[in-house]
């Protein structure tokens, strides 16, 4: 139950919007030769792709590729966020995909994202539509990237969202934005309201990385800006990075990218 699908490529838009979908006869089938079509129903029922059945709840995305057959029983008149689209060119390596999927606590980001993506499309036909559609298309690849990246991350387990999973945007930001300062855990659990440890598990669970080693690869990844754009002094940017322990700013440093301090400031002058 997946689609095979390039990593390098910009889907072609064709169609997109919220529909309505009524509680019809099962036997109505639906079938897009040219098409994939992507959904994020807000109704409960069944959802025949070719010949396997999945069971829908609101919140769930579904992939149709082109030709397959897909068909429904719901249990009550509902609407579903829709795109259709095809790949501009289909070379290259490739991802997969799952034509079912339970977002939980992506789901609001996702059907954010998706809204974006439709009120691009549908700009018209100025200069600026034809721009519009081209970054509705970067969009929705870099949609379907993320998704890859969050079904192989696998962080997709079917659970009751718990109260700090609407929040751990706001915690990534927060750290975004004071990595440089010492991380202060329980003064972050207390922000917002939850245990220390229920913050580190939930925040690994849908990121992938502690909250320290998120904190590190933050700091590792401004040095190497300053290394690339700055002649700043070395002891300046381990400080500035908020590594400031000199041994340990070149211990870590190495670790994360293979190479020390010095030698990605030689690099980054080598390659202009």
């Amino acid at each position: 139950m997946h689609l095979t699908w390039p990593r390098e490529t910009v889907p072609v838009i064709r169609s997109g919007g919220r529909f309505p979908m009524v509680a019809h006869d099962v036997a109505l089938v639906y079938n897009h030769p040219r098409t994939t079509a992507l959904h994020v129903h807000d109704y409960a029922g069944s959802l025949w792709l070719g010949d396997r059945k999945v069971t829908l709840r609101p919140g769930d995305f579904t992939l149709t590729p082109a030709g397959m057959h897909s068909r429904y029983d719901l249990e009550a008149p509902g609407h579903h966020l829709c795109v259709h689209f095809n790949a501009l060119e289909a070379t290259g390596e490739t991802m997969r995909l799952p034509l079912h999927w339970r977002p939980d606590t992506h789901e609001r980001w996702l059907s954010e994202r998706l809204w974006d993506i439709i009120h691009l499309f549908r700009r018209g036909e100025t200069t600026a539509a034809v721009l519009a559609r081209q970054a509705a298309g970067n969009a929705l690849q870099s949609l379907l990237l993320w998704l890859a990246a969050t079904i192989a991350g696998g962080t997709t387990r079917r659970r009751k969202p718990g109260r700090v999973d609407g929040d751990l945007g706001k915690v990534r930001r927060h750290l975004d934005e004071h990595f440089r300062e010492p991380l202060d855990v329980p003064a972050l659990a207390r922000r917002f309201g939850v245990s220390q440890n229920y913050l580190a598990r939930r925040f690994r669970a849908n990121h992938g990385l502690t909250l320290q080693r998120y904190i590190l690869s933050r700091r590792i990844e401004f040095a190497r800006h300053l290394l690339n754009v700055t002649r700043m002094p070395l002891k300046a940017v381990a400080i500035e990075s908020g590594l400031s322990n000199p041994q340990y700013f070149h211990r870590q440093f190495r670790l994360a990218t293979g190479r020390s301090p010095s030698e990605e400031r030689a690099r980054a002058v080598e390659t202009g």
